[in-house]
């Protein structure tokens, strides 16, 4: 990540669990979870901390 880009968070299914990534001033920060509901919650939760609006899609890649 780069200093300066925006701040955003995602929600990701990664291998058996959901990851959720947080970009904050440049800075990526990964929390992983056991299943969605916790990591949408978790995503919910930084996004208003952030001051963010609405809600992505989930990246089921």
């Amino acid at each position: 990540m780069v200093a300066g880009e925006p701040n955003d968070v995602r929600v990701k299914r990664a291998g058996g669990g959901w990851v959720v990534h947080i970009v904050e001033d440049g800075k990526l920060t990964v929390l992983r979870f056991k299943t969605q509901s916790p990591a949408e919650n978790s995503a919910d939760d930084q996004r208003a901390r952030l001051g963010l609006a609405g809600k992505p899609p989930i990246d089921e890649r």
